[in-house]
């Protein structure tokens, strides 16, 4: 299995070792793993976390919370323990079902959330919740870079494969690519033999994108409960107020269990400040990106591999925000 790991991730697992090493404990678990992730701040995993808000720092003092470190130094072979090999299992798994031919720093974060019960997931789940976040995080990340396999080559594919599979990604955004992203991005894949094919048929692309809207993905195998839940969201301006909308029974329902608990609103007032920051970010985020579908930069209607993956992504993204 290790020998499909990218260079990246096996830095995680020397670094994991050390910090064991560190603490004077003899066995890696999932909370050395999770600090060898943050040791690689320009790794996939680590600009998820810390997108996050979560750093090194933050893990240190999490972990250090509830384990203690040991009284002897260690030297030579630290063993893992089953839920760190459950872990690095996992993030086997994880690979597969990204169709990913490797295993990078984001495998074995989305193992770590996965596995739920070692320190490592408890820890996160603390600071950031719903942990399901981190996956939706993870995702974006992946759709503007990927660490490449030690010693191994991308599977090969055409011009075309490689620009619908990247306009794919762009147009699930945070969320799992679904066979939907996959058909409308064949359809914007420029002169790709898949959308002569769909277009000589009489696949009309603005036909296909209105009755993706209409249909539930809920009753077919895309179903995903994260895009189930941001397709009922909504964000309007409001006179100088920006109201962000979330519908979801699973929301409302905690939402009211916490006004409840609160008696009354809650305000960003204080030290609940901190806990109101990584929500700002990505909602400011989230207003960068749509203000660049909508009005997009000059140099990015080029030729280039990029430049065409915007385009298609503003094809099809651009008329729904004007709806």
């Amino acid at each position: 299995m290790f020998e499909k790991f990218t260079v990246k991730a096996r830095q995680v697992v020397v670094a994991s070792q050390e910090e064991a090493r560190r603490l004077n404990h003899g066995y890696i678990g999932t909370e050395h793993i999770l600090l060898g992730l943050l040791d690689s701040p320009d790794s996939i995993a680590a600009k998820a976390l810390h997108q996050l808000g979560y750093d090194q720092e933050t893990a240190r003092a999490d972990i250090a919370a509830v384990v203690k470190p040991g009284t002897e130094e260690r030297t030579g072979h630290i063993p893992f323990t089953p839920r760190a090999k459950k872990t690095l299992e996992l993030a086997l798994r994880e690979a597969l079902q990204l169709h990913h031919n490797y295993i990078g720093t984001e495998h074995i974060l989305l193992a770590l959330v996965a596995e739920g019960d070692g320190v490592g997931a408890k820890a996160l789940a603390e600071r950031i919740t719903p942990i399901s976040k981190i996956r939706a995080t993870v995702l974006a990340e992946l759709a503007g870079a990927q660490e490449v396999p030690a010693g191994s080559p991308w599977p090969s594919g055409t011009r075309a494969t490689e620009d619908t599979v990247s306009t794919a990604s762009a147009l699930a955004g945070g969320s799992a690519v679904g066979s939907h992203h996959l058909l409308e991005a064949m359809l914007r894949a420029e002169n790709s033999m898949a959308a002569k094919v769909l277009r000589e048929l009489g696949v009309d692309p603005a036909a296909v994108a209105a009755k993706i809207d209409e249909l539930d993905p809920e009753t077919t195998t895309d179903a995903n409960p994260e895009e189930t839940a941001a397709r009922q969201m909504e964000l309007r301006l409001v006179d100088e107020e920006v109201h962000l909308i979330l519908r979801d029974p699973a929301t409302v329902a905690l939402a009211k269990k916490v006004t409840e608990l609160s008696d009354g609103a809650i305000r960003g007032a204080g030290p609940v400040a901190g806990l109101f920051v990584p929500l700002w970010r990505s909602v400011n985020q989230l207003l960068g990106q749509f203000q660049r579908v909508l009005e997009p930069e000059a140099e990015e209607e080029g030729g280039s591999a990029a430049g065409k993956v915007a385009k298609a992504v503003r094809s099809v993204l651009a008329p729904r925000l004007r709806r």
